[in-house]
């Protein structure tokens, strides 16, 4: 079990809301996080040469810490800036051109829609989108593939709905047909649990900014199934995008003799899909909360957060308010909640700037006419939390009405 209050007082931003459920848009980052940062700085402030050494320890746990938490090995896990790099890094390495499919879905994140848009653009590759208005089923994708595709490239949790895609059926059919899946994991990883290996992912990718609850300021992660390192090549590539030498880096600088076109091979590890110089320091704040993750355990982490939605999806129809794509199957439960009040979009904004100048931090999120109020539980949020935006919603509907 979660010790609730315990945990709490990792995050001092929840004193500065009356309820903070907008973890979907921005994760509250533990004073754990703060306080290694900081530690680092401190250090590299009176002594640059300790850099090296001290982001090397930190690289190292951190991989292993994620592989950890998602279930795959350290050698597959490389990081990034945020989902979208990740992303880029993978689509660029894909050998797809005219004739071949892509497939995505109509309400994804407009990051996934730009990058598979953009790909086959250029690439002369054909888009083929699946429209099921934030809300999939492996049989909209039945229909959609054939021996055209490529890969499909989705959100496992989708940005408006909170609909969670089954992954294992998802996966299983796109394999039938010998393309990959690649998913956007931001809003899925660090709050629900996910066994790539078991769920049959191909590509991960992950920004540490809302779940993984790191700072806003570019960490994330990939992961690449090792099967698939030989075969994507994500060009073009930086020195750290090599093999260690022999000898190691160290000796590799001072090296008086080295020709300097003669390079050391591609990794043969997900490293060949960094940003391929040094490493972003942020990285430590990866490593953090990956380990905070861990010591908890994602599913008691899981538990937590599908608990908190239940609940305040029971006291939301209690009070005659609606949830989009609500289905009692909890395998496509997430932490985000999309509430509908049956009013216009323009004042159901006006409701959610209301509640935010009441201390209740809740976003407004739509697409293709699809909209609502957002509410995200995290493992941090209590029922008190989702007392206090009933409470508040109920109050502001009856000052519009």
């Amino acid at each position: 079990m979660i010790d609730l209050e315990n945990l709490r007082e990792l995050f001092p931003a929840l004193s500065r809301f009356r309820a903070y459920l907008d973890t979907a848009s921005t994760g509250l980052m533990p004073s754990t996080v703060h306080k290694a940062l900081t530690n680092i700085l401190d250090i590299l402030v009176n002594n640059p040469y300790a850099e090296g050494d001290l982001i090397s320890s930190y690289v190292t746990r951190a991989r292993s810490e994620l592989a950890s938490l998602i279930g795959v090995d350290s050698d597959e896990i490389a990081f990034t800036i945020r989902t979208t790099e990740g992303l880029k890094n993978f689509l660029r390495s894909l050998r797809v051109g005219p004739g071949d499919t892509v497939i995505g879905v109509d309400m994804d994140f407009p990051s996934v829609t730009s990058l598979l848009d953009s790909l086959c653009r250029v690439r002369g590759c054909r888009v083929r989108i699946v429209d099921g208005r934030g809300i999939y089923t492996t049989e909209m994708f039945r229909k959609a593939l054939d021996s055209t595709v490529k890969v499909v490239v989705l959100s496992s949790v989708q940005w408006i709905s909170g609909w969670r895609i089954d992954l294992r059926e998802l996966s299983n059919l796109v394999h039938e047909y010998g393309a990959l899946l690649a998913v956007d994991g931001v809003q899925h990883v660090g709050a629900l649990s996910l066994d790539v290996r078991s769920e049959g992912v191909d590509v991960l990718c992950v920004g540490g900014e809302k779940w993984m609850l790191n700072p806003y300021l570019g960490t994330g992660f990939m992961y690449v199934k090792r099967d698939l390192l030989d075969v994507l090549d994500p060009y073009p590539y930086g020195i750290t995008n090599r093999e260690t030498p022999e000898t190691g880096w160290d000796s590799y600088w001072v090296d008086p003799d080295k020709d300097l076109w003669k390079l050391p091979p591609i990794a043969r590890n997900a490293q060949r899909f960094e940003w391929g110089g040094g490493m972003n320091f942020f990285v430590v704040a990866l490593y953090e909360v990956a380990r905070i993750l861990n010591s908890i355990g994602i599913r008691d982490i899981e538990n937590r957060v599908l608990e908190l939605r239940k609940y305040l999806c029971d006291k939301l129809f209690s009070e005659g308010l609606s949830v989009y794509g609500y289905t009692d199957n909890r395998k496509h439960w997430s932490g985000i909640t999309l509430v509908r009040t049956g009013l216009d979009p323009s004042r159901e904004q006006n409701i959610v700037k209301t509640l935010r100048e009441g201390g209740v931090a809740v976003s407004y999120r739509g697409a293709l006419g699809i909209s609502g109020i957002r509410v995200s539980t995290h493992f941090y949020n209590s029922r008190e939390d989702v007392d206090v935006f009933v409470e508040e919603l109920r109050k502001v509907l009856a000052s519009k009405s």
